[in-house]
């Protein structure tokens, strides 16, 4: 209970006053999936409000939604089945589709061939769906555990690109158990003895996960170690800076109002997130730390009040 109430309410309440639709399951364990917008425990998907998201931000030119419901059907199918494929290469192709989008064969309403189908709109980030839902309950059949349970999970337009696991402050190592936790949901964890603790499929979509104990928080990617987990120690731009930052100021905070406002978010999707070889045959996913975003951020800004 201490640390749903130090951390975890703390956390949903700060997402929901940047306009984030939180569904608060308190404490204990769901029992009704249709509550976190699921047909079942196994989906990590939120079906309906992908489908939902999708046809709203793919329209024609004026104005009208011209996905049929079976084009939208084969788009969810086409990004949950990765058979074979590690969940780095599949978390690195969902990344693609993210940023370029897919195709279907045919718009029916224009008549036009093989059409763009947006899974973001970076145009107008408003146009999405942002939603953030605690103790997310997956059911993992074939692991050594029956289920695990997130502490929160971020979705953008029904896709789960960020999960947060937290931590009370009195735990002897909060931020190293979190840590754990999140590898063991990954089922990436170094000396699991090649036992399947987790669900992958839940990072397939993960742009980057956050451990928190409610002073501190901290950011990290797929590939991540835990000393390569940072802190987001800024807020920018600087019309979002509503709250002081210095020294001493409490870094969940920080964290949320820098890196998950909806803008930011977004951004930080399409222009901060990359894979990058870092040595023969070991390729890493990377997120920007503060300081590079706030200096990119800063020149672009610069460069369009003088053009």
């Amino acid at each position: 209970m201490a640390e749903y109430i130090n951390v975890e309410k703390p956390f949903l309440d700060k997402l929901r006053q940047l306009g984030w639709q939180v569904i608060d399951q308190g404490l204990g364990v769901p029992q009704e999936p249709e509550k976190s917008l699921r047909n079942n425990f196994k989906e990590v998907v939120l079906p309906k409000v992908f489908k939902d998201s999708i046809k709203a931000i793919n329209k024609t030119d004026d104005g009208r939604e011209w996905l049929t419901e079976k084009q939208l059907d084969e788009i969810l199918f086409e990004i949950q089945n990765f058979a074979g494929k590690s969940l780095h290469e599949v978390n690195k192709e969902i990344h693609r589709l993210l940023l370029k989008g897919t195709s279907v064969s045919k718009n029916e309403l224009t008549g036009e061939q093989d059409p763009t189908v947006r899974l973001v709109d970076y145009k107008n980030y408003t146009n999405n769906s942002f939603i953030a839902i605690n103790q997310f309950r997956l059911l993992t059949p074939g692991s050594s555990r029956t289920g695990i349970i997130p502490d929160i999970v971020l979705f953008l337009n029904g896709m789960p690109v960020v999960v947060v696991e937290a931590k009370d402050f009195d735990v002897a190592e909060p931020l190293s158990e979190a840590y754990l936790q999140v590898t063991r949901y990954a089922n990436t964890r170094q000396d699991d003895y090649g036992f399947k603790e987790g669900e992958e499929k839940l990072f397939h979509y993960n742009i980057f996960s956050i451990i928190t104990h409610g002073r501190e928080a901290r950011v990290g990617t797929i590939s991540a170690e835990f000393d390569f987990y940072n802190n987001w120690v800024d807020i920018f731009p600087e019309e979002y800076q509503t709250i002081p930052v210095t020294p001493d100021e409490e870094r969940q905070e920080v964290l949320i109002r820098g890196m998950l406002n909806k803008e930011i978010l977004v951004d930080i999707l399409k222009h901060f997130t990359l894979f990058m070889e870092i040595k023969k045959g070991v390729e890493v996913k990377i997120v920007a730390r503060y300081n590079q975003y706030r200096a990119v951020e800063k020149i672009i800004r610069v460069s369009l009040k003088t053009c």
